[in-house]
């Protein structure tokens, strides 16, 4: 199971943004961090969480849960 809650608040932005890179701008953090921390929570929960569309990223069903 994932040991921090830095997790989560990356979750959240991408969540609220739609977009890697602007979570990244809004965490202070760079684009492939934010995508690093993604795929560590997509390998925790066994899901994709969030799908590319030509509207930005949008969020699974299990996404959705949250």
């Amino acid at each position: 199971m994932i040991k921090t809650l830095n997790f989560f608040v990356v979750f959240d932005v991408i969540y609220t943004e739609r977009n890697l890179t602007k979570a990244g701008e809004v965490l202070g953090i760079t684009q492939p961090a934010v995508s690093n921390a993604l795929s560590r929570l997509r390998e925790n929960f066994n899901d994709e969480l969030f799908l590319r569309t030509s509207k930005g990223m949008a969020p699974t069903p299990v996404a959705e849960k949250w």
